[in-house]
């Protein structure tokens, strides 16, 4: 699941991408990197002038921490999903 979280927009505001995985959390280690690589190489073809930012996170440990992470209580309030995929 891929949530997109805006907010109030200035010259200097990014895009947080948040990608929610059943990865394990060295599983997500190893993939941060390609995914930070994947979002720099979108702005660079596109040329933004606004700044990506993937996060990847467990959906469980989402899930687990949603109640006491304001920054998670606010992706679920405000975030957008993108997309949502179940049991490939």
């Amino acid at each position: 699941m891929v949530h997109m979280q805006g907010g109030d927009f200035n010259k200097s505001s990014d895009i947080d991408i948040m990608i929610l995985t059943d990865l394990t959390d060295d599983e997500i280690v190893e993939y941060r990197s390609k995914i930070i690589s994947l979002a720099y190489d979108i702005e660079w073809d596109n040329a933004f002038d606004i700044t990506l930012s993937p996060l990847l996170k467990n959906i469980d440990k989402f899930n687990y921490w949603l109640k006491a992470l304001p920054f998670y209580m606010n992706v679920q309030k405000e975030g957008v999903v993108l997309s949502e995929c179940k049991n490939i």
